[in-house]
């Protein structure tokens, strides 16, 4: 199995802890009294088997469809709830890409963990794949599994403190190279954007990632280990506080779900509109503190700890065919064995190809009076006004034939 980072300043965590300084300080205290606790969710366990194969795959320079059926980490590839190949080919195709396009010898980087405690004790991450050349510069890749929070590569990071390792690695880039030798940081993330989309690629230099991790990224670090006190203003709660390893011990997120825990149906309604704005504002704290919360009772219950309110259950699982079980079917029922052809939706034609994406750009609309919703003001969508009778009828009231009515 691949080596994964763990340091609590490591490349996964540099949005996190550049941004939220409680998160740090407060694993570190837990790591020092020896009560953290590293619960690792499927999706991260799903998205640790998609990097092994898509490791294995570049490294032999094998196309990942050569691996259906193998086991990575206990999810076998091609397989339902197993590894998506269409989303390891794209990763393999990209690097491929870079390799075979550089036709200079350089130096290849895959799923190489970089440990650099001269410059910093928690200086620490893993490349999933790099390559540079004195003559046509770095580039790094970065493959992301997941589907549910796209991750974009400008100024990401994650990807400058990758980049930053990869440079202070090796003694010409560090001390030889030039100021704007070309860098190359890409994002995939096949299985967000879609197989047919290419990855977000950002160009920068060698000069600007050298800068940001001794102007920005060094003395954030060094702030953070030398800080000993933990103050409110330190909980900086935001999108990162999605994969924090410490969520359930957060203050702000404890707030945040006691508070809904504790309100009635009776007491919500009750409620003044400045009153309703506080708990709305705060209801994704509190979602992420019940996700965290699951995942820390499966976690306990599995190594056989005891949760009195909680217990382990059997998942539920359809029904499914037999092999051979086609032929019976079809000849009991002919066509009616199978499920009437249904025509895409426009997103799932995008999905298709950039032609996809024309046609549901010609073809495709977005019916009016669907109703309409609560979002957070942080939602791209345009802010809608309440369809009330009086809107409804507004400009029909002063017509000829709403006066003659």
């Amino acid at each position: 199995m691949i080596e994964l980072e763990h340091s609590p300043l490591g490349g996964s965590a540099a949005h996190r802890f550049m941004t939220c300084a409680a998160s740090f300080l407060l694993q570190r205290a837990l790591i020092e009294n020896g009560e953290f606790e590293n619960i690792e969710s499927e999706y991260a366990k799903l998205g640790t088997a998609a990097h092994e194969l898509c490791a294995k795959a570049v490294g032999t320079a094998t196309e990942p469809f050569e691996f259906l059926g193998e086991d990575f980490n206990g999810y076998l590839a091609g397989w339902p709830d197993g590894l998506n190949l269409d989303a390891a080919h794209i990763y393999f195709n990209e690097c491929m890409k870079i390799l075979d396009e550089r036709q200079d010898k350089g130096h290849m980087l895959l799923e190489d963990t970089i440990h650099l405690p001269h410059i910093h004790p928690l200086l620490r991450g893993t490349v999933d794949f790099g390559w540079w050349s004195p003559a046509q510069g770095v580039y790094l890749r970065d493959y992301k599994n997941g589907e549910g929070i796209g991750v974009a590569a400008h100024n990401n990071k994650q990807l400058l403190y990758y980049a930053f390792l990869m440079i202070m690695n090796d003694p010409w880039l560090r001390q030889d190279a030039p100021r704007d030798l070309y860098v190359s940081l890409g994002i995939v993330q096949p299985n967000f954007y879609g197989v047919f989309e290419a990855p977000d690629v950002w160009e920068t230099t060698l000069g600007y990632v050298m800068d940001w991790g001794h102007n920005e990224l060094l003395p954030r670090m060094n702030a953070l280990v030398s800080t000993q006190d933990l103050h409110e203003a330190d909980y900086v709660p935001g999108d990162h506080c999605q994969f924090c390893p410490v969520l359930l011990d957060c203050v702000v997120m404890q707030r945040a779900f006691q508070a809904y825990a504790d309100a009635s149906e009776d007491f919500i309604v009750m409620l003044t509109n400045q009153e309703l704005d506080h708990y709305y504002s705060q209801r994704e704290y509190a979602r992420r503190f019940m996700n965290a919360l699951e995942s820390a009772v499966h976690a306990r219950l599995v190594a056989g700890g005891n949760i009195p309110s909680a217990k382990l259950v059997e998942k539920r699982v359809a029904r499914v065919w037999k092999p051979g079980a086609a032929a019976a079917l079809e000849e009991a029922f002919g066509s009616k064995a199978y499920e009437p052809a249904k025509i895409k939706s426009p997103a799932g034609i995008e999905k298709l190809s950039s032609r996809g994406k024309e046609i549901a750009l010609e073809w495709g609309y977005k019916p009016e009076g669907a109703g309409l919703s609560v979002a957070p003001l942080s939602d791209p969508r345009p802010e809608a006004k309440p369809r009330t009778n009086a809107t409804v009828f507004e400009g029909h009231a002063s017509s000829p034939e709403a006066q003659g009515f």
